[in-house]
């Protein structure tokens, strides 16, 4: 029988209500990792499975100490133990897909690593948690999953961690990947996933994760944004900047005005778009404002990219090569 390990951080899939019939007001973050395995006892059939409580919160409120822990353990655990056949997070959905693509950038084994969550919480009637951790184990423990990287499963999908993103605030189905759709799917046959054929792009293997992370804000774009918000954030020395731009990744006269007058250092800065779907190109104005297209991510994955590059010591020539890398830039 595969073994598994279940890294448990919390979230709605380890929350509770008053009752069986509140689905939006609750508590995420109360049950640990061993009751929500106890709560499916099918899983003793398919691998045995040891579980750590790396952290018990919202995803709101997940920290970048425990980013760093969760990096920690996975290299650990996969160094220590070549049995090991994958690992499996439960996490809260609102900042889950920036943690799949963060552990994406981080993680390089050919083993699956899959982050699962809910959006019903574990008292609800008709709760998703039970079902997306069993489907979640069954992923991690096929071979077929090998190679993938990092792997998102909810509602019996199985998402990349390059592309999905969470896309409702309500129902089972809220996860999707735009423009691409999911890498497969699982149900009681069995995982339905294409075979890898060869190696995979992991840019920030050997990185070392430090205590105090660069301060990297998101600005959003909009009808006449207010150009004292940018001003503020280049004044305080942020390292780096993301832009949620309107269209295709523009930014506004008003913006560019503001980056063409500023004195001082640039940050590092990507441009992405507010669209939800397709690809942000370069464009010429782009070196003279210091700026980067940030391809297919959203503006949230836009950001955890430009911190591991900051964190790199990466300039913005550098910070492109890895774009291109990632096949995230022509």
């Amino acid at each position: 029988m595969n073994r598994l390990l279940l890294l448990a951080t919390g979230g709605t899939i380890a929350g509770c209500a008053a009752d069986s019939a509140t689905l939006n007001d609750y508590t995420a973050g109360v049950l640990g990792g061993d009751a929500l395995l106890a709560a499916v006892p099918q899983l003793q059939g398919l691998a045995t499975i040891s579980v750590e409580q790396v952290a018990n919160v919202d995803s709101a409120d997940l920290l970048f100490e425990h980013w760093r822990a969760l990096v920690d353990r996975i290299r650990g655990a996969f160094a220590a133990a070549p049995e090991l056949a994958g690992v499996v997070i439960t996490h809260g959905t609102n900042t889950l897909e920036e943690t799949a693509w963060l552990l994406q950038l981080l993680i390089d084994d050919p083993r699956p690593v899959v982050l699962v969550g809910a959006m019903r919480p574990a008292t609800a009637l008709s709760a998703d948690g039970p079902l997306n951790l069993l489907q979640a184990v069954q992923v991690a423990s096929s071979p077929e999953a090998r190679g993938h990287g990092v792997l998102v499963v909810m509602d019996g999908q199985i998402h990349g961690a390059e592309r999905v993103t969470k896309l409702a605030t309500q129902g089972v189905g809220a996860f999707a990947s735009p423009d691409s759709g999911p890498l497969g799917w699982v149900d009681d046959v069995g995982v339905h996933l294409a075979m890898v054929s060869g190696p995979r792009q992991v840019p920030f293997a050997g990185l070392d994760l430090p205590e105090q992370w660069p301060q990297v804000p998101i600005v959003y774009g909009c009808v006449e944004p207010e150009p004292l918000l940018l001003s503020v954030c280049l004044n305080a020395g942020v390292a780096g900047l993301v832009f949620t731009g309107t269209g295709a990744g523009q930014l506004s006269v008003g913006e560019c005005r503001v980056l063409e007058t500023w004195a001082g250092p640039r940050p590092l800065m990507l441009r992405a778009n507010r669209c939800g779907s397709g690809p942000v190109h370069r464009n010429p104005e782009d070196e003279r404002l210091g700026l980067l297209p940030a391809g297919s991510l959203n503006p949230q994955k836009a950001r955890v990219l430009l911190l591991l590059c900051l964190i790199a010591g990466l300039d913005r020539a550098s910070m492109a090569d890895r774009l291109i890398q990632l096949e995230l830039l022509n």
